[in-house]
């Protein structure tokens, strides 16, 4: 009976945190299903779903490595694009994958609620991850199943090893923190045999282990002689400026994150620094310090010499740190470190992160930010839904479209699978944008029109799909025909469009 009780209060006891963290939870799915259900996909989500619905798996490697995204994230798509289903459900699916991560974070990370509530309604888990369906959702969910299998990461090793191997296909930008992880994993196991005087650990973990150095290799392949050159030769400039620009980025994706400046930026990382160490000195172990300084100082060289990143990289950043602190208390429970000044410790890195996640939260109601909350509820991120309404609706399927511009065309298309479009620089049946020079070429108006009479001697009108970025080298002669639609207002990503009618004859 006494049993009985004990177990009744413990049971009493933990009831109101679960309906806490539930009502969090129900909070956050219903506030990104409102983003989800106001969002309009754009142009970087519309190339991932014409691929995956237009190219086998082989055809897709195979192209893959002028995409700058491992292959991993176009196969999930593959089987609801070829299925047929609508192109704006693409978002449902980084909505399920960011829900499934919310959910696992809130119930087996070791933070204080509070933290949990300010992490996930900021734009680390919200909106930017959770509505905009790109792969950078896969490396929020895999970093945090590889910090809830930390603890076990001897004893499942072919599940550890496999979500190491997944990280490394969700992204480059996470390429350092996977290898990073993998080495911190190989070290433990190496340690652990010596305290052991035992090579048993060590032939353990080979189990799990070969699979990310596998998926690297793997990786190398997509992107197997990649014909673009770095914004920065070393060799040009000098190992000195590459240091000094690395040094720049690395201050410049705090104040992109945070929307403070230097001052606040230098303050934040020195604090991060001193918690960080003073973490890995109370757990004799550096190696969770190390994984995301090395992801930070990464992101800035890659932001230099291969490609200048943006906000959903940085974001990256963040849970990767979120990945670090959590192996810090993980690693606390295994040493059995006690006393206050781990707790201060922790608490002090656990503050460090609602920090930032306030400071994005504040920059994310800023005029200033593009793809702000704002923006999100009652702005239009592409009007390229809108457009395919209208072509849908007054352009029959046997009219012939014809886009200047394939990547900003493609929104549209991906919202029409019944509609073929040509591209206005060759001539040739629009797809998805391959970044070839045959997509990049231009096109003089009267060779346009003769191309038009050529091909279709049919017809005697065709419609021209208008956007940023013409191909025509004279589109000041699209005045003098009449505009069917124009797109009412800005974009937050410069998707706007207009639709023209043009007399093959050459009569406005």
């Amino acid at each position: 009976m006494v049993m009985e009780a004990s177990m009744t209060d413990i049971c009493k006891k933990k009831r109101p945190g679960q309906l806490i963290l539930a009502a969090v939870f129900l909070g956050y799915l219903i506030f990104n299903g409102i983003l989800l259900s106001r969002h309009e996909p754009w142009r970087d989500e519309a190339n991932v779903w014409l691929m995956a619905r237009e190219l086998t798996p082989l055809q897709l490697l195979a192209e893959i490595r002028y995409q700058g995204h491992p292959c991993l994230w176009y196969l999930l798509v593959m089987p609801f694009a070829k299925a047929g289903l609508p192109f704006g459900m693409m978002g449902g699916i980084s909505y399920c994958f960011m829900a499934a991560t919310a959910g696992l974070f809130l119930m087996k990370a070791p933070f204080h609620i509070l933290t949990k509530a300010a992490l996930l309604f900021s734009p680390i888990f919200t909106y930017y991850y959770a509505e905009i369906a790109r792969n950078y959702c896969l490396i929020a969910l895999f970093l945090v199943l590889l910090a809830i299998y930390y603890p076990q990461r001897n004893e499942r090793c072919v599940l550890y090893g496999l979500l190491l191997g997944l990280l490394v296909q969700s992204d480059t930008v996470v390429l350092m923190a996977a290898g990073m992880i993998s080495l911190m994993w190989l070290w433990e196991a190496l340690m652990l045999c010596y305290r052991q005087k035992s090579a048993a650990p060590f032939v353990r973990i080979l189990r799990g282990l070969w699979i990310p150095l596998f998926s690297l290799l793997f990786l190398a392949v997509q992107f197997y002689r990649v014909s673009d050159s770095p914004v920065f030769q070393v060799s040009s400039f000098g190992a000195g400026d590459l240091i000094r620009e690395t040094r720049s980025y690395a201050y410049w994706i705090l104040e992109r994150l945070t929307g403070r400046g230097q001052g606040f930026c230098l303050v934040f990382f020195l604090f991060s620094l001193v918690f960080l160490l003073a973490a890995s000195i109370k757990v004799r172990n550096p190696w969770a310090a190390g994984v995301i300084g090395a992801a930070y100082l990464f992101q800035a060289a890659f932001s230099v010499v291969v490609y200048q990143l943006h906000i959903w990289h940085f974001i990256a950043l963040c849970f990767v740190f979120i990945w670090t602190v959590w192996v810090f208390y993980c690693q606390k429970e295994e040493r059995k470190t006690e006393g206050r000044g781990i707790k201060g410790v922790l608490l002090g890195l656990e503050g460090l992160l609602a920090v930032i996640a306030a400071c994005m939260f504040i920059q994310w109601n800023s005029q200033e930010e593009s793809s702000g909350l704002k923006n999100a509820l009652y702005g239009l991120y592409s009007d390229g839904g809108n457009t395919a309404d209208y072509i849908r609706e007054n352009i029959p399927q046997e009219e012939v479209v014809v886009s200047v511009n394939v990547p900003m065309a493609s929104t549209v298309l991906a919202h029409l699978p019944e509609y073929d479009f040509f591209f206005g620089g060759n001539g040739y049946k629009e797809s998805y944008a391959d970044w070839s020079q045959e997509q990049d070429r231009q096109v003089s108006f009267d060779a346009l029109l003769t191309w038009a009479e050529t091909n279709f001697p049919g017809k005697t009108q065709f419609y021209l799909l208008d956007s940023g970025g013409t191909c025509l080298t004279d589109p000041e002669r699209l005045a003098d025909y009449q505009v069917l639609y124009q797109t009412g207002q800005e974009t937050a990503r410069g998707e706007e469009y207009r639709i023209y009618k043009i007399d093959i004859n050459g009569n406005g």
